[in-house]
């Protein structure tokens, strides 16, 4: 898959299947979308294309005052999207000029002049344009006039509940990493750059890396300690070439409040700790945390003591659940 950062960096080109949004979580609603596109492709011979935003029109249009969640940050729906087979991805920069694009306008200058649309595929639910005030119907109409095909894809259902990015989010609050894997097809991920912490992790004998998130609109699940998959993202990957297999951990996170040293009402922490014999410098790296299971609650103990015993008791725990061998500390 190609990645092109605006419309201007685009290719011109013929016979395109085209889709537009945000494809936040790239779930399996969005798969179910996204393999009909490629397959329709590889019958017409034609080129697949997915414009998407950046930054998020909510952040544009509303600032601090969005209440923005995102599952993934780009670096991720890139790399997912790159999964299903697609063809190209246009990153547009989204801006107040942009948002202001009537329905018309955007399917003018964006769909046919800008992607060279022969078949453009919507979603249930899809609208564009200022206001999001175009949707399927004035699509169509648009299609007559500039000769291009409308394909409506109906809901993708899954266990009987329609799939989309804010039920995931939903599930993920809550903490029911289960509801969220049924929903996204995988294992929920979240990216962070390892920062500087108190040192504290070391003295108990549990040294972790402390992680300020690469997205700060990314969604956290639910407060609570964690069994995780943790891989190094590479430097290939940022750069958004082919990257070689990530550097790969098992290990266990610590998502909020630290109470039994601080505030109980605190600034919320994410701290990993991973099982490796090895002592390697992470500082300033991006680490993926691909979330395996929720083990338990947030909770204050008497002591340090109290408290080294209990991240020993979820060490094992996560090994278990990670089906994992291993040191329990960075030595």
């Amino acid at each position: 898959m190609r990645i092109h950062r605006g419309l201007p960096h685009f290719p011109p080109g013929q016979r395109r299947i085209v889709t537009t949004g945000t494809f936040d979580g790239v779930h399996l609603g969005h798969r179910a979308l996204l393999d009909w596109m490629v397959q329709k492709a590889r019958e017409e011979e034609s080129e697949t294309v997915v414009l998407t935003f950046d930054p998020h029109p909510r952040q544009v249009l509303f600032g601090d005052a969005s209440g923005l969640e995102l599952i993934q940050s780009m670096g991720q729906r890139a790399a997912c999207l790159a999964q299903t087979g697609l063809d190209h991805l246009v990153i547009q920069p989204f801006d107040r000029a942009f948002s202001r694009l009537k329905p018309e306008e955007f399917v003018r200058d964006v769909l046919v002049e800008g992607l060279g649309t022969t078949t453009i595929v919507v979603g249930h639910d899809h609208r564009f344009g200022a206001g999001r005030e175009g949707d399927v119907e004035l699509l169509r109409a648009c299609g007559e006039t500039f000769g291009f095909n409308v394909q409506h894809i109906p809901a993708h259902i899954e266990g009987e509940l329609t799939v989309s990015s804010t039920k995931v989010r939903q599930r993920l609050r809550d903490g029911d990493l289960t509801a969220a894997h049924a929903l996204l097809g995988r294992r929920h991920a979240w990216r962070g750059e390892v920062v500087a912490g108190d040192g504290r992790g070391r003295t108990l004998g549990f040294r972790t890396a402390n992680l300020a998130a690469t997205e700060p609109h990314q969604l956290l699940p639910a407060e609570g300690v964690y069994a995780a998959k943790v891989a190094l993202v590479s430097d290939e990957e940022r750069s958004e070439n082919n990257a070689p297999a990530p550097q790969t951990w098992g290990g266990m996170v610590n998502i909020g409040p630290r109470p039994t040293f601080d505030s109980p009402t605190g600034k919320p922490t994410v701290e990993v700790h991973l099982f490796t014999a090895e002592s390697p410098n992470l500082y300033g790296t991006e680490l993926e945390v691909v979330f395996v299971e929720r083990m338990r609650d947030i909770q204050k103990f008497d002591g340090p003591q109290a408290l080294i015993g209990q991240l020993k008791s979820d060490a094992e725990n996560a090994q278990r659940i990670l089906g994992q061998e291993g040191s329990h500390g960075l030595r």
